[in-house]
């Protein structure tokens, strides 16, 4: 049966980046049965959802980005599930002038910026803003393209689950260790010409990486420190950390302690602790959007 926006069915999508990287994804419209309008009174006009995965994952993967698309679509606004290049463990991107590597393995976090726009750019076409909506390396990647684009198309970012990425609070960190022995051993085999290969890492999370990247995601720079991220974006933000995460990994401990008192931290800005929560928020799937839901009230009422 043909797909339309009419129905409530997901509708696969493709977009080409600016580079070059061909990528998929799935649109699925507001239901015609209801909509609350909420979007519209915290926006000032139409909007839609952009979930972006987190490492290893895709636009379909079950989970929180499943459940909160199902509860979006139903009652708020449509929602779009895209990959980014970064999408599963190792891959390859399909291109017009052929392919490259992707995956986890090989992604390089800045070149987000070039499959964020690209979905943007699309929902803009439609003359609809977007709502980021990242989960873990997605909430990341979403601050990220935020912070550094300030793309016009974004009326907002929902992060859940951001890992800070602190070179040196991973190296002092007392539960730490497999991180510092994996870049040790990433710095060994980068010195001696062997950047390319790949290391098996298991914290932050359990994934395997170039040796390079490894150090270029992790490394002393912190480009992608959403601590240093946060105050650069200028559309409103909203940052959830489950109490379990920061209970159980140096990714997120003392997090929301941190960026609630971030001197420079916007006025848009809110962070709020998910008591009970882990990751990828088992067993509490529908709790970000009912906080999303709360939070975009409050947007509202000072439009």
């Amino acid at each position: 049966m043909p797909q339309n926006e009419d129905s409530n069915a997901p509708i696969l999508q493709r977009v080409e980046t600016a580079d070059g990287c061909l990528l998929d994804g799935s649109y699925k419209p507001l239901s015609t049965t209801a909509s609350d309008g909420l979007l519209s009174r915290a926006f000032g006009g139409e909007a839609e959802f952009l979930l972006v995965h987190g490492t290893g994952s895709n636009f379909y993967h079950p989970g929180v980005l499943e459940t909160f698309a199902d509860q979006a679509c139903v009652s708020t606004g449509g929602v779009w599930r895209v990959n980014t290049r970064g999408h599963d463990g190792i891959v390859s991107i399909p291109g017009r002038n052929g392919s490259r590597p992707g995956g986890a393995t090989h992604e390089v976090i800045s070149e987000c910026v070039e499959d964020l726009e690209a979905w943007t750019q699309r929902i803009a076409s439609k003359g609809r803003r977007v709502v980021l909506v990242g989960h873990s390396m997605g909430a990341v990647k979403s601050l990220y393209f935020a912070a550094v684009k300030k793309p016009p198309a974004v009326a907002a970012v929902v992060a859940i689950n951001p890992p800070r990425f602190c070179h040196a609070v991973w190296m002092r960190h007392p539960r730490a260790d497999a991180f510092r022995a994996s870049w040790n051993e990433a710095r060994g085999r980068v010195d001696s010409g062997q950047g390319g290969s790949f290391l098996s890492v298991t914290q932050p999370v359990p994934f395997v990486a170039t040796a390079s990247g490894f150090l270029a995601k992790y490394g002393p720079s912190d480009d992608y420190d959403i601590v240093r991220l946060v105050p650069r974006v200028i559309c409103p933000v909203l940052i959830l950390v489950g109490t379990r995460s920061a209970a159980a990994s140096p990714a997120f401990e003392g997090l929301v302690e941190t960026l609630s008192g971030l001197p420079g931290r916007p006025a848009s800005c809110a962070v709020q602790s998910v008591e009970g929560a882990n990751t990828g928020y088992a067993g509490m799937e529908s709790v970000p959007f009912d906080r999303v839901v709360d939070w975009l009230k409050c947007l509202s009422t000072t439009q």
